[in-house]
């Protein structure tokens, strides 16, 4: 399947708003971008190794205008394909996943070196 990419300038910024691993899946969602106005680039490659059994797939994204990833995002919500979105990261680089995961490990370092601590201390008794 080809793909063709219209010369943009260099100064327009792309924002990644989709990831799957399909290519073919990757193109209907573009379509779909697209059917709705939004520009779109899809890039990703597939993996190199296949078995006779199973064929391991690649990644493959969905790039759209920055200035229209918002709205992108809702209507890939909107059609059923959220699971794929990409959220868009805050001014540190970070989406809310990453900052809830963060705030997780962080969580379960200080409970687990309070356990360590309460053990300790129960154990000198």
């Amino acid at each position: 399947m080809a793909i063709v990419t219209r010369l943009e300038r260099k100064s327009r910024r792309w924002e990644q708003v989709w990831n799957g691993d399909s290519e073919t899946l990757a193109s209907i969602v573009a379509g779909k971008l697209e059917s709705e106005g939004i520009r779109t680039r899809v890039h990703g490659s597939m993996t190199p190794y296949r078995t006779s059994a199973l064929a391991l797939g690649g990644s493959w994204a969905i790039l759209v205008p920055a200035g229209k990833a918002a709205r992108a995002r809702e209507a890939l919500v909107e059609s059923d394909e959220g699971h794929n979105v990409v959220e868009a990261e805050d001014g540190a680089g970070l989406t809310s996943n990453q900052r809830a995961t963060i705030r997780f490990a962080i969580l379960f370092g200080l409970a687990l070196a309070l356990g360590v601590l309460v053990a300790t201390l129960a154990g000198g008794n």
